[in-house]
């Protein structure tokens, strides 16, 4: 995918969670703030996927590039490559991915956290909008 695309399709995500979080419905914002983690997501992977397509560790005995030199043992205590600076190979940032992975599950825990306090809320005053109950809160 082009990198001015996705970095248009990221900045209309996170403009639509802003104008959803600046509403009066908690469910709006809700809504909102879960696009706008969304949007987060994809670009973060967006900076780590485009630094190339191998990952960085060989576990099978293939055919290793000229460029660099695959020390994959234990013996020698080396896990990841070591390039010989002829052609450095790009690699995918598994970082990236771990990050990521981690901000989705995250992101899952506190919107199902604020969906409960929403939806008590909506017992308590039988309202989601914000206005309405900070009236009748005092």
């Amino acid at each position: 995918m082009n990198n001015a695309l996705l970095s248009f399709i990221i900045a209309v995500l996170f403009g639509i969670g802003t104008f959803l979080i600046l509403r009066r419905d908690i469910v709006r914002v809700i809504i909102g703030l879960s696009i706008m983690s969304h949007a987060v997501n994809l670009l973060i992977v967006s900076v780590g996927v485009f630094s190339g397509k191998q990952i960085p560790i060989q576990t099978t005995d293939e055919v290793i590039p000229t460029s660099t030199i695959f020390i994959d043992s234990l013996k020698t205590g080396v896990l990841a490559p070591i390039l010989n600076g002829t052609a450095p190979t790009q690699y995918v940032d598994p970082l990236v991915q771990a990050l990521v992975l981690t901000a989705i599950v995250i992101s899952l825990a506190t919107t199902a956290v604020i969906i409960i306090l929403a939806y008590r809320l909506h017992e308590e005053y039988g309202t989601t909008d914000i206005q309405k109950i900070k009236r009748l809160w005092g």
